[in-house]
């Protein structure tokens, strides 16, 4: 039997190229592995958390070899933080709880790395104020695009633990109840508005309610998903340059999101001429 579908959030048909979902097909491999195994995805969830924040600490150092252990271990991590949820739809057992621990335990190593940039920085005011503009930039960039693929596999036959709006989410069955709303309070907290802002921006630049973007778009937009983010984090830690992190996503990586707004701005205004004119 094929699970690669049921491991992955959109089945093949409508798939887009993902730039934040490299190393899918070792992610993959590795959960076909685990999936009769007793490791629970919340196992896979803590190992990430443990290899995000081993990377902070050793930015800490500021030495050229553990700069670069840094960069590995955030490797690492984007890999362990693509199984957690792969191992939960192979076993076809989806976890709100999951999905919180898993985005509850990315900002955390988020705010670490920044943290440690802050303190590379020179450890005086200005620097972890520009470190708090760089960790609140990527965030928000992240939700951009966690905003469109959540709806983009809502319009489409995709992976629905996440919701639009995750105020209204129920505990699956087998979570525990307690633990899943602590969790859910803490994503809400962190990220809750966070999506109220995206969802007002998308608005605010198309001036309708949400509609299925071209693939393409999306696969721009996957630019500034949490993948593709730990890999420039990972680059700029390999070429001893994270003391550039506030500059490159509170900067360069904001005004790439303006231009992806614009761009879907006119891509709306292209269909509806078209529709008009063929009506």
């Amino acid at each position: 039997m094929n699970r690669q579908p049921i491991a992955t959030k959109l089945p093949p048909e409508y798939a887009f190229y993902d730039l934040s979902g490299f190393g899918g097909r070792i992610t993959h491999a590795a959960v076909a592995r685990l999936a009769q195994s007793p490791i629970q995805p919340l196992h896979l969830t803590g190992g990430f958390l443990a290899a995000g924040i081993g990377a902070a600490l050793a930015l800490l150092r500021n030495t050229p070899r553990l700069d670069r252990v840094a960069a590995l271990l955030l490797l690492v991590k984007h890999l362990l933080d693509g199984m957690d949820g792969a191992l939960a739809r192979i076993r076809q057992r989806p976890s709100r709880l999951g999905r919180y621990a898993d985005s509850v335990a990315d900002f955390v190593v988020n705010a670490a790395l920044f943290a440690a940039v802050a303190y590379r920085r020179g450890n005086r005011p200005r620097d972890w104020l520009a470190a708090a503009a760089g960790l609140v930039s990527m965030l928000l960039q992240c939700s951009l695009y966690n905003y469109y693929y959540v709806l983009y596999r809502h319009t489409l036959p995709g992976e629905r633990t996440s919701l639009p709006d995750e105020r209204h989410a129920r505990p699956y069955p087998w979570d525990p109840p307690r633990a899943t709303r602590l969790f859910q309070r803490a994503y809400l907290l962190i990220y809750g508005w966070q999506d109220r802002l995206v969802a007002r921006l998308d608005r605010l630049a198309t001036g309708r309610t949400f509609t299925l973007p071209p693939r393409r778009f999306m696969t721009a937009l996957s630019a500034l998903g949490l993948g593709s983010q730990l890999a420039l984090f990972a680059l700029l830690a390999w070429r001893r340059r994270v003391a550039r992190a506030p500059f490159v996503f509170g900067v360069v990586l904001n005004a790439y999101a303006l231009l992806l707004l614009a761009w879907r701005r006119r891509l709306l205004h292209q269909a509806t001429h078209s529709e008009e004119i063929r009506s």
